[in-house]
Order: C-alpha cells, then sequence, then structure tokens
C-alpha cells in the first residue's frame, strides 16, 4: 500500500514538472515560476553560488529541501525526483523481466560522494560542472530540449498522415487542433546538439541493465549531497523488531540497495525512505517511526569511504581548473559567441550557468542554441544566438526571466530594446547591391529599431555597357545595431548571409555583459563623408 501511495507521488510530481515545461513558452510569465524545480536544488545553488562569488535569490527555495532533508531523510530521491521516476518508469517498461548481472562491489555506492566533492572543489576555484552530473539540470534539459522536441514531431507526423485519410480526418483534426493548443508548440524546436544530450540521457537509462536505479545509486552527486545531510539530525529512521526472520526479500527488494547484509541495520545515507521494505516484508517487522537522531546506534551502518580517494576527488577537482580554462579562446574569443540579452560578462556567465535549457526551450525563433567549442570547452552547452536559425526577437524578453541562477539578468521590454549583443557587418563580396549591381532591401525592410540601424548609400553606377544604373547600397549603423540577428536570419543570400552578426561591440574588446546602445544620427541616407559610421568588410 506504501508503495502505491509513494507511486501516486511521484507521477502527480513528475505531472507537475510536466506541466512546468508547457508553462516554459513564449511569452514567459506565470504565476508558478516555471524553473521552480531548478529553484529548489541546492547542489546547483552551492556550484554556482561557490563559483560566481555571490548569493542568488532565486535558490532560496533550496533553504526548504534542506531542511526537510535533515529532519526527514533523502526522500526527494525517492518521492519527488523527475528523474528517479523517469529511471522507475522506464525500468518497468524496458527492463521489468530483464535479468541483472550481480555487481558485488559494495564500494561503488562511494563512488558519488566523490564526484559531488570534485565538482565542489571545482566550483570554488570557479570552474562550474556542476551541470554534467546534476540530475535536475539533466532532466530539465533532456525534457525541454530533447524529449518534448521529439514528441511533438511525433505528434505531427502521425496527424498529418491521418489528414489524408478520407473519414478519419473528421475525428483526428479536432483532436490535433486541442493538441497544437494545450500540448504541442507552433513551431518545431530542435537544438544541434541534440543527438549528444540524447545519448547521455539514454546512456543514464541503460544503466539500468546493471543495477535498479544505478544511477542514483552510485553516480548521482545530489543524492550524495541530500545523503549527508540526513545522516546526522533524521528523525525518520527504518526499524526492525523481533519479527524479522532473516527471509533477505527487503535487501533484495530495496532499490538503492541501501540495507546491510544484517536486514536489522542500513545506511541511512543511501535509504529513500521509499518504504518498499515496510511493504515486501512478510511478518510486518519493519516500519519506518520518529526516533531521537542519535538515541540508537545499532541500526544504522557506517559507510565505508576512503581518505585516499577523497584526496584523489579533491586534487582531480584542482587539476580541472587550469585543464577547462586556460586556452586560446579565452584570449581571443569567436565572434559567433553572441549571448542572450541581459547575459552577465563571459566568466560569470560561465561560474553561473548550469545548462538546463530554459532559456532555449523559451526563446520563440529556436535562435538560442547551446554551444559546442566556440566558448572554449568549459562553455560548451551555454547558450548562444545563431541569427541564421532565428532573431532575437526585439520585444521578447522570455530568456531573461526564465533563468534559474541569474546568468541571464531579467530586463523589462523597454530595457531588452536597448541592449546590445552584437553589431551587424555587411560582407561587399556576397551583399547583392554590393556585388551585383542589383537593389536589394531586405536588411533595411527587416530591422526592427524605429529609426533602422541599416541605412542606404545612394550612388550612380556605370555599368560595363556604359549604362548608368543609381543602387541603394546597405550600410550598417554600429552605434544603432543591437545586434538582434534579424536582417542575418532575413538575407536571401544562400547559404552563408551577405549580412553576418558578430559579437564585437563598437569601441572596446568584447567579454560579455550588458552593452546599451546609442541612438545616433537621424540621418536617412548617410552621405560617403559619414563612413566613418557604417561598418562593411571590403572585398579584398
Amino acid at each position: 500500500m506504501l508503495r502505491v501511495i509513494r507511486r501516486v507521488i511521484q507521477i502527480l510530481f513528475l505531472l507537475f514538472f510536466l506541466f512546468l515545461l508547457l508553462r516554459t513558452v513564449f511569452p514567459a510569465g506565470s504565476f508558478i515560476p516555471v524553473d521552480l524545480i531548478l529553484r529548489v536544488d541546492p547542489l546547483s545553488a552551492i556550484a554556482a553560488m561557490l563559483a560566481s562569488r555571490s548569493l542568488i535569490a532565486k535558490f532560496s527555495y533550496s533553504i526548504i529541501l534542506v531542511i526537510l532533508t535533515l529532519f526527514i531523510g533523502r526522500f526527494f530521491c525517492g518521492w519527488i525526483c523527475p528523474l528517479g521516476t523517469t529511471i522507475d518508469i522506464s525500468d518497468k517498461i524496458f527492463f521489468r523481466r530483464f535479468k541483472r548481472p550481480k555487481v558485488k562491489s559494495p564500494k561503488l555506492r562511494n563512488l558519488k560522494y566523490y564526484i559531488l566533492l570534485l565538482f565542489i572543489v571545482g566550483a570554488i576555484f570557479s570552474l562550474q560542472l556542476i551541470w554534467l552530473a546534476d540530475p535536475l539540470s539533466i532532466v530539465t534539459r533532456s525534457y525541454e530540449t530533447i524529449l518534448y522536441p521529439y514528441f511533438s514531431y511525433a505528434i505531427n507526423s502521425t496527424f498529418n498522415v491521418l489528414y489524408h485519410i478520407k473519414g478519419v480526418n473528421s475525428v483526428s483534426e479536432p483532436i490535433y487542433s486541442f493538441l497544437r493548443k494545450y500540448l504541442i508548440p507552433n513551431q518545431q524546436n530542435l537544438l544541434r546538439l541534440h543527438l549528444l544530450f540524447f545519448s547521455a540521457f539514454v546512456g543514464i537509462i541503460l544503466l539500468n541493465l546493471l543495477q535498479k536505479r544505478f544511477w542514483c545509486r552510485n553516480l548521482c552527486p545530489l543524492g550524495a549531497l541530500l545523503g549527508l545531510l540526513s545522516k546526522p539530525f533524521s528523525f525518520f529512521r527504518r526499524t526492525v523488531n523481533d519479527k524479522c526472520i532473516d527471509c533477505g526479500r527487503c535487501q533484495r527488494e530495496c532499490n538503492l540497495n541501501a540495507i546491510t547484509e544484517n536486514p536489522r541495520q542500513y545506511w541511512v545515507q543511501e535509504c529513500t525512505d521509499c518504504m518498499t521494505c515496510v511493504d515486501v516484508c512478510p511478518t510486518k517487522a519493519i516500519s519506518f517511526r520518529i526516533k531521537q537522531p542519535f538515541a540508537d546506534k545499532t541500526e544504522k551502518a557506517k559507510l565505508d569511504l576512503s581518505k585516499r580517494a577523497f584526496i584523489r576527488s579533491a586534487v582531480g577537482g584542482v587539476v580541472a581548473v587550469p585543464l577547462l580554462k586556460l586556452n586560446y579562446r579565452k584570449r581571443d574569443l569567436d565572434e559567433t559567441v553572441i549571448r542572450p540579452p541581459g547575459a552577465l560578462p563571459e566568466e560569470q556567465f560561465l561560474d553561473r550557468c548550469i545548462r538546463c535549457g530554459k532559456c532555449m526551450k523559451v526563446c520563440p525563433t529556436n535562435g538560442l542554441q547551446p554551444t559546442f567549442l566556440e566558448a572554449g570547452v568549459e562553455g560548451i552547452g551555454t547558450p548562444i544566438l545563431v541569427p541564421r536559425v532565428g532573431q532575437c526577437e526585439y520585444t521578447c524578453v522570455s530568456c531573461t526571466r526564465v533563468c534559474p541562477t541569474n546568468a541571464i539578468t531579467e530586463l523589462s521590454e523597454e530595457e531588452k530594446k536597448k541592449v546590445k549583443i552584437g553589431t551587424a557587418r555587411i560582407d561587399t563580396t556576397r551583399c547583392i547591391p554590393w556585388s551585383e549591381y542589383e537593389d536589394c532591401l531586405v536588411c533595411e525592410e527587416q530591422c526592427p529599431i524605429p529609426t533602422k540601424a541599416i541605412k542606404f548609400e545612394v550612388r550612380d553606377i556605370i555599368l560595363f555597357n556604359g549604362d548608368v544604373r543609381r543602387i541603394k547600397f546597405p550600410v550598417v549603423l554600429k552605434d544603432k545595431c543591437i545586434g538582434c540577428g534579424i536582417c542575418e536570419n532575413k538575407c536571401p543570400v544562400k547559404p552563408r548571409a551577405a549580412i553576418v552578426v558578430t559579437s564585437q561591440v563598437p569601441g572596446k574588446r568584447w567579454n560579455g555583459g550588458i552593452t546599451y546602445s546609442s541612438d545616433v544620427s537621424k540621418m536617412e541616407n548617410p552621405s560617403p563623408q559619414s563612413i566613418d559610421r557604417v561598418d562593411v568588410l571590403k572585398p579584398k
């Protein structure tokens, strides 16, 4: 009965997680913060605040989980965690009849404590790597940027087929309209690193072939942190009375292998209060009761952690810092690294970003994409604007409202319109007016700035046959351009646009952060004498 209650609660929390996922849409805004699940994550809170040397108010929700864990135990992993629930569901669907090999190494579970230490030491030295193994970052990123797009694509494909079947489409179309309204997006978004993220997610699921909840048992650093918090003060503890017949069923059924060879003892740090042992006990000898934390130590088993392994993990965290931080990208950042509006300066941004994918999910144009190596190894997975995929909408501030770590500062619509994230440049060797002497007005027409950051220089050109043609040559006013990228996105020149946006800000070396554009030059048609105000690439 207790297992049934737990499973119902797990499903309800997973549905709540999916509800927040569906609410992460443009325009961002909800009575419940869409990043609520991430805000209760104490591991991300510790890592982000250590790495950035600052307090992050949004993580105040995590204090609630810490307090509950101190007094109740590691209940979050067994009752709430959406990744744990996903693993349980996949285990029931795919591995229910699979005969797992016997993994005999009891010290395998200690790996997660060493992983936790490695990441915390790295964070102390401003290296943010917790996103690689934090379960809430992983599950958010996986559902929002992989599973949800795959699901919506499958739904669209299925109903597109049904639409062409006479008789069936009269039933399928109302259903499809309902799904389009409440469940699937109007535009199919997909990230360029989705195969990498998908492989990591599937790898976590496939680890169940070795053990039930292999990830939670042996690798999850959040589970390690919650386990350490639950050890000293937990009031809610497992007890075994004299009815125990040493049948071993509780040991076999325990998902986290928290019960020792002596069924009367267990590792407090490993127990998730799932109540499975209570349900399966044939003599009803097991129960969970409120007890004083230090009253009886006979039921607790000591965790055998290696001091040498702890030292190696700490050293590994220190060594990883220069290996990932010292590279040529730091000296000369790739010009294609265009951060979202409101992003902190590059170093601070990398320290805070946990790669949850919220900003990419909410982007209405799909323009925000994860980096690979453009920002160095340390920047893998962080969001950048890829204008050829989608522009940064002039009035959109959604990405600034869903970031759980404030790596992207929240902006008002008026503030966002003035934020400069890059500068457009015209490649005159590819631009139609400059290279082919034919008028093309697309970039100027699409520019969202009211006074236009792209203007025309009107010149009379003498062609080879002697004819004179008046051509409008587009030029970019650097001081007015905010780098939104719509000009590059709409440019008809294929495959590479004739106008490109880079992260360079005129007048200073770019290192990220918020830069505001100035409203200068009201001229409709800059003259050749004002060439210092334009930015074009001259033919070589």
